[in-house]
């Protein structure tokens, strides 16, 4: 009998850490996750019949071509639970339902009236019912809700420092503003560590454990993941590039785009219109991704030699095709050298999720949480 979503939150620590190890290596024999965690076939057999009692696991195929008895690979079952995510901005919101290997299962789109916590949460509550639709879970509990918020915490409060163009989130308790309008459990994190949040489940981060994402957004943010954690640092705060680009110059963020657009003539409301804008205005925005890849290179390269991570994915609110663009820009590797050495020019690659990767981040948030729980 599978059990509700609520009560995947009662996994023992060594439970969560066997999920994590399944998401991130793929279908593996019960020898090979016993060799990877250390631990007796024995134990392993215990643990999976308790994986199983969640409904979290599943057998594949038999793998050919091996002596003796076939290994049977296990694997992370995703309808044992599903997860919500809701990213906005001036005047869209997106919502997302995955499942809990990060697998997308619904997506919607929708006009937001206004960019206020009200407006947020009526269309949420409108995106996520349908969503539920689209990926025909009806009424299924979710592990909860995320929120992608368009600005850095206070550092004396839990309180939204929002965005300049989103005056009216600033100041807000936003988890406690949104867990009172939703029955789900309510997470809320800074759009640009989210984005790293949905790279690291789903996206070019899946399975990395140090790395560094760059969000192309409203401003220049990012987020970090260090030893396979999402690093806040000490004021929960720690991931942005913004600080290295003076508001009053040209600067590599998505709203500098948009500007860009606006001040050649050309209509740019908002990140949901780039495609359609791009067909007939592919050149201005080109050598917007030009400049801006250009301008981002060397800080890479500087916070790369700080922090050491595997690779930077440059990420946010812009397509894919916007974002490789920008990546190529960079003229930094796309792929490891065979030869590493110190101060190396870091590895740089697009985002797989593109424009999606706000409401799939915001989606992965709860999912993070329940497989990799932080300390009090």
């Amino acid at each position: 009998m599978l059990q509700t979503a609520r009560s995947l939150w009662s996994l023992s620590a060594a439970d969560r850490r066997l999920v994590a190890l399944m998401l991130d290596a793929g279908a593996l024999s019960r020898a090979e996750l016993a060799e990877r965690i250390g631990v007796t076939r024995s134990a392993i057999t215990q643990m999976m019949a308790s994986l199983d009692r969640f409904g979290l696991v599943e057998e594949e195929p038999a793998r050919k071509g091996s002596r003796g008895q076939p290994a049977r690979p296990m694997a992370v079952r995703g309808a044992a639970g599903f997860s919500a995510g809701v990213s906005f901005s001036h005047g869209y919101l997106d919502a997302a339902i995955i499942d809990i290997t990060g697998t997308e299962r619904a997506y919607q789109h929708r006009i937001l009236p206004e960019p206020t916590p009200e407006a947020v949460a009526k269309g949420a509550a409108d995106a996520i019912a349908a969503a539920r639709i689209e990926a025909g879970i009806g009424t299924e509990e979710l592990l909860g809700i995320g929120f992608a918020l368009p600005g850095d915490f206070r550092v004396d409060a839990p309180l939204l420092q929002a965005h300049r163009y989103f005056p009216a989130f600033d100041g807000l308790d936003a988890r406690a503003w949104f867990q009172d309008r939703f029955a789900e459990r309510v997470f809320v994190e800074n759009d640009g560590r989210t984005c790293a949040m949905g790279e690291r489940l789903a996206g070019s981060g899946k399975g990395c454990r140090d790395f560094m994402a760059v969000h192309i957004g409203h401003g220049v943010g990012g987020g970090l993941f260090l030893h396979n954690r999402l690093y806040r640092g000490a004021h929960f705060n720690a991931g942005p590039l913004g600080t290295f680009f003076p508001l009053d110059r040209p600067r590599p963020s998505g709203q500098d785009l948009l500007e860009t657009l606006r001040a050649n003539g050309i209509d740019a409301a908002d990140f949901d219109r780039l495609d359609r804008v791009a067909e007939d205005h592919g050149d201005i925005i080109a050598k917007w991704c030009d400049r801006a890849g250009r301008q981002l290179a060397p800080y890479l390269h500087h916070v790369a030699n700080v922090i050491d991570p595997a690779l930077i994915i440059i990420g946010g609110r812009l397509s894919a095709s916007l974002l490789q663009d920008i990546v190529k820009a960079t003229g930094l590797p796309q792929h490891a050298s065979p030869e590493r050495f110190a101060g190396q020019p870091p590895v740089v690659i697009p985002s797989t999720l593109g424009a999606r990767a706000g409401a799939i981040g915001a989606a992965s948030i709860p999912i993070l949480h329940l497989l990799h729980p932080e300390p009090a």
